[in-house]
């Protein structure tokens, strides 16, 4: 994620420079033949008027639909971070000792969850991204736990419903009273929404034909537009016109950005900075000293970046 007011220009110009030099070529053209051959170009702009009208009208439908799905992901994510500190608030604070059961073994087992969570955490930001769900595990369950996760299909779910039946287990043996139970649950059930949410997202994407078509029209649109403007602009219509084409390029990928917010890419989210500032709020909620820092942006370039 882009942190940074500033913007890699050369990698943008990079981008879209085939598109600009295409058109910049039909334009010099355009601009040549209108002067030198003998060739009436059409002189009404009407047309590419309505024509551009129409092209923004559908890349903004493309780029509002794009922002949503990113906006609606960063709400979804800001919702683990509340359900995730209020797990850690509950598990430290209902959980107490029952029968032969020690304060260090009170300890453990609020470890134990809590530890889960973030282990949830992980493996829910690697699936979203198409990673290893099972790669981030290590030291927050046991070797034994994460051996049996390897045939699940849906890790961290499952990571939720070995939570949920330790919880139980812990309201069986008198750690946790059934009024204070349900209230965890909730927050369990919370997560299990908050993870549909953002696996729904993922696997709903913008309907290919929208990027197809936008792509397409902005193409043909650009390479038109030098013919109607000719007669109006002479030698500056290349200038313009690959002003124009670079402002509708932009907008075009900006959408194509912004469809998947679970990505690296610098304009997703940055989940790995996200699940590292909750697991330090659990560490420190359990009153571990062994906490890990918090990420800082990195410099690609002119530009700082948050993974």
């Amino acid at each position: 994620m882009v942190v940074s007011n500033k913007l890699p220009w050369k990698a943008i110009l990079k981008l879209h420079s085939p598109m600009l030099l295409l058109v910049g070529a039909i334009a010099v053209a355009v601009v040549l033949i209108d002067r030198y051959a003998d060739i009436k170009m059409p002189s009404s702009a009407t047309p590419y008027s309505i024509a551009g009208v129409a092209l923004a009208i559908l890349l903004g439908f493309r780029n509002s639909a794009a922002y949503d799905r990113w906006w609606e992901g960063r709400k979804l994510w800001g919702g683990i971070v509340n359900a995730s500190r209020a797990l850690g608030r509950q598990v430290t604070t209902y959980a107490k000792t029952s029968g032969d059961m020690t304060a260090d073994d009170l300890k453990g087992f609020q470890t134990e969850i809590l530890h889960r969570q973030v282990a949830w955490l992980n493996a829910l930001r690697c699936q979203l991204r198409g990673q290893d769900p099972l790669g981030e595990l290590d030291g927050l369950i046991s070797a034994e736990e994460k051996a049996s996760l390897a045939d699940q299909k849906n890790v961290p779910f499952a990571l939720l419903q070995i939570n949920g039946k330790a919880l139980a287990e812990a309201a069986n043996k008198g750690i946790l009273d059934e009024r204070r139970l349900e209230s965890i649950d909730r927050t369990l059930s919370e997560l299990v929404a908050l993870q549909g949410g953002c696996e729904r997202i993922k696997g709903t994407p913008i309907p290919p034909a929208y990027g197809f078509f936008t792509l397409g029209f902005t193409r043909a649109y650009c390479c038109a537009l030098p013919i109607g403007l000719v007669e109006h602009l002479g030698i500056a219509t290349a200038v313009v016109v690959v002003a124009l084409a670079f402002m509708f390029s932009v907008l075009g990928t900006i959408g194509k950005f912004l469809e998947d917010p679970f990505t690296t890419a610098p304009n997703a989210l940055a989940l790995t900075a996200i699940c590292r500032n909750i697991e330090i709020n659990l560490r420190q909620a359990l009153g571990e000293k062994d906490i890990p820092p918090a990420l800082k942006p990195y410099r690609v370039g002119t530009v700082d970046l948050l993974l």
